[in-house]
C-alpha cells in the first residue's frame, strides 16, 4: 500500500485486486471444454477407434499430463470433456496405480472402470476411464478384465507420453 494514499482509497484497490484476481480464476475454471471432434491428437485417433471396435463401451477417457505441463486432464474422450482437469480418482488411478470398479450409482446401467494407463514399455502414464454398458448382476469381473485389455491395445500403439499429442496425421 501507498503510504501516502488515504487507507480507504488503499482498501479500495486491495478489494479491486482481490476482485480482479477471484474473476481471473473464474472464468479459467469455466472455460469451455474442448469437442471431442476438434481434437486433433493421436490419442483421440486411438479412442475413436476403441469405441469402433467395442460396443460395449460406452464411454472412454483417456487422462495424461502433456509434456511440458505440469497439470493431468482428459486429453481425449468421446465425450466433449477435452481439457477437464482430473479429479481425485483420475489422480489416484494414475499416480498411485490404483484401479476403481464400480457401478454408477446414478445410473444403474453403467458400470465404470478405471485403470493406469500406460505405454509400450509398460510405464505408467496417465490414467483410462471406461464406462461399460451393465446390468445388475452382471460380471464385473469381465468387465475389469475387457478394460485391462484394451489398456493393453492402447499400450501397444503408444511408445510414449508425447506420442499421444501428436497431431493427426
Amino acid at each position: 500500500m501507498d503510504p501516502t494514499m488515504p487507507i480507504h482509497t488503499s482498501i479500495h484497490a486491495a478489494l479491486a485486486a482481490l476482485m480482479l484476481g477471484a474473476a481471473t480464476l473464474a472464468a479459467a475454471a469455466d472455460a469451455p471444454l474442448g469437442r471431442a471432434a476438434d481434437n486433433a491428437i493421436y490419442a483421440q485417433t486411438l479412442v475413436n477407434e476403441t469405441m469402433a471396435k467395442h460396443p460395449e463401451l460406452l464411454v472412454i477417457g483417456m487422462h495424461a499430463v502433456k509434456p511440458g505441463g505440469k497439470t493431468s486432464t482428459m486429453i481425449a474422450s468421446n465425450l466433449d470433456r477435452i481439457g477437464k482437469q482430473d479429479d481425485e480418482d483420475d489422480l489416484a488411478v494414475a499416480n498411485e496405480h490404483k484401479t476403481i470398479l464400480a457401478p454408477n450409482l446414478k445410473e444403474p446401467t453403467k458400470f465404470e472402470v478405471a485403470v493406469p494407463l500406460k505405454d509400450a514399455t509398460g510405464k505408467v502414464i496417465g490414467s483410462l476411464s471406461t464406462v461399460f454398458k451393465y446390468e445388475p448382476g452382471a460380471d464385473e469381473v469381465k468387465m475389469h478384465a475387457a478394460a485391462v485389455a484394451i489398456r493393453d491395445d492402447l499400450a501397444k500403439r503408444t511408445p510414449n507420453t508425447a506420442a499421444l499429442f501428436k497431431a493427426k496425421s
